[in-house]
């Protein structure tokens, strides 16, 4: 599954907006500024392989690009319409026309033929913006996952086909931390050592599984879980067998202000990794076992979980539960869990902001994090956002996309001008990619733009060279040192600091024409001292 290029009409903030992406990388990564609409076409494509997975009217009108499965796939969407598509096969040199039947068709697995296996979300923030655009699969999963075999109708091998799309949330990350511990594979011993490097986390002492009365009724079922049936009531009858002394309580659960309802509760302790594993080999692999932990979320009869590891003494030893790791330790655990325990071949992930909260070390290795956890990677394509410099600064610019608002307010997504590859994080925070003027501080840069101004006059008053001493004297306790040895650079400086826009001093983040016109003054002034020079 890769993005090739879409178009969206009208959505949100997007007005006519195109967006090429590079095929040949499974990282397309969009920058630029708060509300420039970023989220928004994280929203939109969302959307849109939404009401494609659904076989329903396009939500607004797009036009879309991308291979699957070796096939080049082209959507056509007009809002409240179903789509029409076409498609260029393999060895083939032309579209052609693809019905709609055939589009939505599956393999003998169960794998769409011509829509991405999976299409997984995640927003760091509190908004719930994208995950309202998951909610109808996460229902029909939810549907099929509290019925018995009987109730179902159908057997489905994987009972994750019926939610394509897939958000992610913070317990998620939980899950995660516990299905990294239960598989004994050489893959797994190998992912265990990146969490004891990376996380200092050691091994899984224990958990405690807060289990809730659910919100809907049932008669017949297992009495011991209010009646619960099909995948849930086998995956809680396993933790019951393998719990130390399962307790039943009741319990205030506060749920706002006014409200703090009586609970009935059930608490399944495990007590070591080893009794976990019980359980784990019911389901033979660590994506089916994922699978099981989250069906109780989603029937509602989960409360929480407690999770507790061990940490290696390069931590400070000892045991820890999952909340008392750092909020950029968790999102790491969900989103790299995310890649290893979910994601099947021809997948597409759309992160809003997954790097939120990680320090400079991670954020540096971040893309290569996801490398060595994604599966089928050369099928699988990460669309995220980022405002992090160190995130993307060894991608070339075909991986990098800026969004940004025309002379019109309209927005629109184009590559920045070089790679960010060998740039260096502080030339990346001056090109076009942030248009920062500077990487000083607003004090710092305003000193040394006066003391510019200051040194090029020919004649000082009493009180401008007391000003002047008084900069160069702080700026030298800071490390400047102003020395110009190159007359032309001096030359240079005073024409400059003659012609140069004064707002130019002002703005902390310069405008695509400010950047075109520091440019062009730099040029002519540097082609004026060139005819000077030859001149003489």
């Amino acid at each position: 599954m890769r993005l090739e290029a879409v178009r969206i009409g009208a959505f949100k903030n997007l007005r006519d907006l195109s967006v090429d992406f590079d095929e040949g990388s499974p990282y397309t990564v969009l920058v630029g500024q708060n509300g420039a609409g970023k989220s928004n076409l994280i929203e939109a494509l969302a959307l849109i392989f939404r009401n494609l997975d659904l076989d329903v009217e396009a939500p607004f009108d797009y036009d879309l690009k991308y291979e699957c499965r070796g096939n080049h796939i082209e959507v056509q969407g007009k809002a409240d319409e179903f789509p029409a598509f076409r498609i260029k096969r393999t060895k083939e040199t032309e579209y052609s026309d693809l019905p709609r039947k055939t589009f939505m068709a599956e393999d003998r697995e169960g794998r769409p033929r011509h829509r991405p296996a999976f299409v997984f979300g995640y927003y760091s923030g509190p908004s719930d913006r994208l995950a309202t655009i998951f909610e109808k699969h996460r229902e029909r999963f939810y549907s099929w996952i509290i019925k018995s075999p009987e109730q179902r109708g159908r057997t489905i091998s994987d009972p994750n086909a019926l939610r394509r799309l897939f958000y992610a949330q913070t317990l998620h990350g939980q899950f995660a931390l516990i299905a990294f511990f239960m598989e004994a594979s050489e893959a797994s011993r190998e992912d265990r050592d990146f969490l004891r490097e990376h996380l200092q986390i050691q091994g899984l002492d224990s958990v405690l599984f807060a289990l809730k009365e659910p919100p809907w009724k049932r008669k017949g079922g297992d009495a011991r879980f209010w009646n619960a049936v099909g995948e849930v009531q086998e995956f809680l009858s396993r933790l019951y067998h393998q719990a130390m002394l399962p307790l039943r309580m009741t319990r205030r659960i506060p749920i706002d202000l006014t409200k703090n309802p009586i609970v009935k509760s059930l608490y399944l302790f495990l007590s070591s990794a080893e009794s976990l594993a019980d359980v784990y080999r019911s389901y033979g692999n660590q994506y089916a076992f994922f699978t099981a932990l989250e069906s109780m979320h989603l029937s509602k009869v989960l409360a929480e979980v407690r999770t507790r590891v061990r940490m290696s003494a390069g931590a400070g030893g000892g045991n820890v539960t999952y909340r008392d790791l750092s909020e950029g330790e968790q999102q790491l655990l969900l989103v790299l869990g995310l890649l290893k325990f979910t994601a099947r071949d021809e997948a597409l992930f759309l992160l809003d902001e997954p790097d939120t909260h990680l320090n400079p070390a991670w954020s540096t290795q971040y893309l290569t994090f996801l490398d060595r956890f994604i599966r089928g990677r050369d099928s699988c394509h990460i669309v995220m956002s980022s405002h992090d410099p160190l995130v993307f600064a060894g991608l070339e610019r075909a991986q990098v996309r800026i969004f940004r608002r025309d002379e019109k307010g309209r927005a629109i997504a184009e590559p920045p001008d070089q790679d960010p590859r060998g740039m260096g994080v502080a030339a990346i925070l001056t090109s076009d990619l942030f248009r920062l003027k500077t990487t000083l501080d607003v004090k710092t840069q305003t000193d040394l733009d006066r003391q510019r101004v200051l040194g090029m006059k020919e004649e000082l008053t009493p009180d401008e060279a007391a000003e002047l001493g008084r900069i160069r004297d702080d700026l030298r306790g800071r490390g400047f040192d102003f020395t110009i040895r190159d007359p032309l650079y001096q030359e240079f400086l005073k024409a400059w600091t003659a012609q140069e826009d004064p707002s130019w001093r002002e703005a902390v983040e310069l405008t695509p024409k400010q950047r075109e016109d520091r440019g062009k003054l730099a040029a002519r002034i540097v082609e004026e001292l060139r005819r000077e020079v030859g001149a003489s």
